[in-house]
């Protein structure tokens, strides 16, 4: 099963993006930007795994959530995974 390793999730955010957010905050970052807001996604080996199906299906579970917004860490880091969930923004979320 494909998964994610992810530093947290917000299951209700509405400055993550337009409308009601469900946020995928990705573990891991290489940047290490000066100001970053959240430093504590930048350790590669930190978080946790998380299934995507499970994402999705957390995700799903509320209907008035407008889509998912991954957020880091650096989610590119994790392109694959990302790409991976059915409802990811190739789906039309």
């Amino acid at each position: 099963m494909p998964r994610l390793r992810i530093s947290g999730i917000v299951e209700e955010s509405i400055v993550d993006g337009p409308g009601l957010r469900y946020v995928v905050f990705t573990q891991g970052c290489p940047h290490h930007c000066p100001g970053c807001h959240n430093p504590q996604t930048h350790d590669f080996d930190g978080g946790e795994f998380r299934d995507t199906d499970d994402i999705l299906r957390q995700f799903m579970e509320n209907p008035l959530l407008s889509g998912i917004t991954f957020s880091g860490g650096e989610p590119f880091v994790q392109a694959e995974g990302r790409r991976l969930l059915p409802g990811s923004p190739e789906g039309g979320l």
